[in-house]
């Protein structure tokens, strides 16, 4: 995992101008930064990426946890390229590595940094005029590489321990979110992005995966990010575990709900097979939150 690129840290809604920005990440961009600004010194690969409201770019990020973000490559050059630049938010999608937001207003100086964010899925479609890279971005909540990275480590620390349902944790929305981007993509790292139940390994043309992480037992119902409470599944899989058609049992095989309704074909070959294992056997489902999910879907009733 890359390790921060900083000189002196940096702090959520502060103004820099470029040059502060060259001196805090110990650059020198040659140019006047915007958009994609990727590197990949000695230390670890990372992603500056600016969003620019103006004549040339006019991007709109709004003020919620997710946006849109369009990729290089201006509309007078026809159809965006898989640049360089491109091609690091693509990897994003799979590979945990600092991209710090910035925004700014054209011919001004002035660059106000916004916090971490992470790339959770990747496009290339036709925006009515050409062929572009669209990212959808979430915000962290955190300023600095080491707070992210300090979530992934109290979550496998926690992940250790004897497992906990309802627990009452006080935790800020900076680390409320922090948690779930980190234990999302830990969960997916363990499967190999491979769905527990199917086996589907999926990726669309731009490489990124279908497999998405759900939680066991629901975070709704006080089901913690613990990574024993978590699976990847395939899309289709991960609606049919939440709505309750199929659960899984101690020893990990899988149960199929029985209705007056057929179960759809695609989880009613699932019955009597086992989950396919995570990469460390400590991180596996456990039985305690497998059973406190049989119980909230009515399989033990």
């Amino acid at each position: 995992m890359s390790r921060s690129p900083l000189s002196e840290s940096l702090t959520v809604d502060e103004t820099l101008t470029q040059a502060e920005v060259e001196y805090r990440f110990d650059t020198n961009f040659g140019y006047q930064f915007n958009g994609i600004t990727y590197r990949n010194p000695d230390a670890g690969r990372y992603v500056i990426l600016l969003a620019n409201e103006g004549a040339v770019y006019d991007d709109r990020l709004g003020g919620g946890e997710t946006f849109t973000y369009v990729g290089e490559g201006v509309p007078e050059k026809g159809d965006q390229e898989e640049t360089h630049r491109n091609r690091a938010l693509l990897d994003a999608v799979d590979e945990a590595f600092p991209i710090y937001l910035f925004t700014s207003t054209d011919g001004e100086d002035r660059y106000r940094y916004e916090g971490l964010v992470e790339v959770t899925d990747a496009a290339y479609v036709d925006d009515g005029d050409r062929m572009v890279y669209r990212f959808q971005m979430r915000r962290l909540g955190v300023a600095s590489w080491s707070e992210y990275t300090d979530g992934v480590t109290e979550i496998e620390r926690q992940s250790r321990e004897p497992p906990t349902l309802n627990a009452d944790r006080e935790t800020s929305r900076g680390e409320r979110v922090t948690r779930s981007a980190a234990f999302a993509r830990r969960v997916k790292e363990l499967y190999d992005d491979r769905c527990v139940a199917c086996g589907a390994r999926r990726r669309s043309p731009e490489g990124t995966p279908e497999v998405e992480a759900a939680h066991v037992y629901p975070v709704a119902e006080g089901g913690p990010d613990d990574l024993r409470n978590g699976i990847a599944l395939c899309r289709t899989h991960h609606w049919a575990f939440d709505h309750g058609w199929f659960a899984v049992d101690d020893d990990r095989r899988m149960l199929v709900r029985e209705t007056d309704r057929e179960p759809p074909a695609t989880v009613a070959r699932l019955a009597g097979d086992r989950l396919r294992e995570p990469s460390d056997p400590a991180f596996a489902p456990h039985p305690d939150y497998l059973a406190a999910h049989r119980a909230y879907r009515g399989f033990e009733r």
